[in-house]
Order: C-alpha cells, then structure tokens, then sequence
C-alpha cells in the first residue's frame, strides 16, 4: 500500500465516521454548500467515489456526478465507499496512468489529490448536523498543500471558493477549510 492509498482511504473513513453518527431526522439540515442539505454533500460524495469507481473498471475516465438518490443515505455511502476501496484493491491498479479529471497522471497521484474531497465534505456534514469531523492534521496540511498548488484551477472549476483569512497559529484543518473557502468558526 502506497503512502497515498493508505491517506485516502483515512481520509475516506474521516467521512464515513461522520456519516455514521448523523441522526436519520438531521439528513435534510442545511449544509455550509449552497443549497446543499447534508444529503445532497453525501450524494455528491458518493458520486465523486462512482465516477472514480466506474474509470477504475473500466479505463475510460468517468466524470462526477451527484448520485441519484440517498433515501438510505448511511447504505447508500457503504455502496460507494466499498466499490472505490475494492476497486483500488487491484494488482498494480495504483500505477496506471491516465488523463484522469486533473490531467495525466497515475492512479497513485490522482487519489492523492481527491483525498481532499472527504475530508471538505466530513466538515460540511459535520458543521450541518452539529458533528465534530475530528479531521486528521496530517491529512489536511497534505491536502492544503495539494489544493494550494492548483488553487486557481480548483476555483476556476468551482471545486472551491475564496480563501478565508484564519489567525496566524491557526490549526492544520483551519487552514485547510479556510484555504477552499470554509469557514472553520
């Protein structure tokens, strides 16, 4: 296991501990996404994971996509978190390349930069329902650092907004959140 696969599949449980402690009635609540409830942050979660899922098995890159439907949205996360992690679980899949949603890379590089998509969407869930997402500092210092050297594409393509200013001293997942443009008060 490289490095990379053992930080994104972290950073995949970060997610599913969360998900795990949402109460059935709070699914629905607003999240720090615009028009996003907690539903809609797990659906798109799930549909980044597919998409990932479905260009592992079949070479061909698949675009995200918000998942169809969440009605049972702590199942629903299992499907997708289990497809991506056995889909990855496959001899020598970590070094084929391809043109992935970032460009040419190998799978190794490209889970290195997803990673960041769970830990981001554990935090909006957690902030929605009143959860601590308890986010790793390593993992978000990487993932700063990940997002930080392609931010102009990230905000281009809207996977971010604005960075928001932190104090000095501030954690490594304040900065993180504050970097793609969350506010982590």
């Amino acid at each position: 296991m490289t490095t990379n696969l053992t930080n994104f599949t972290r950073a995949i449980y970060v997610f599913d501990a969360v998900v795990r402690r949402v109460p059935d009635d709070s699914w629905d609540f607003d999240s720090p996404c615009d028009e996003w409830s907690a539903r809609d942050v797990l659906k798109h979660h799930c549909g980044v994971l597919d998409a990932m899922t479905a260009t592992l098995k079949t070479g061909e890159t698949v675009p995200p996509s918000m998942a169809a439907e969440a009605d049972q949205p702590v199942d629903r996360w299992g499907q997708a978190r289990d497809a991506v992690l056995e889909a990855l679980d496959q001899p020598d899949v970590l070094n084929h390349e391809g043109t992935f949603w970032f460009g040419p890379m190998s799978v190794d590089k490209w889970i290195q930069i997803v990673q960041w998509d769970s830990l981001a969407h554990a935090w909006d869930i957690g902030k929605a329902v009143a959860i601590d997402p308890e986010l790793p500092s390593d993992l978000c210092e990487i993932s700063a650092a990940i997002i930080g050297a392609m931010h102009e594409t990230a905000l281009k393509w809207k996977l971010v907004k604005a960075p928001v200013a932190v104090p000095d001293g501030s954690s490594e997942p304040d900065k993180f959140l504050a970097l793609i443009g969350r506010n982590p008060n």
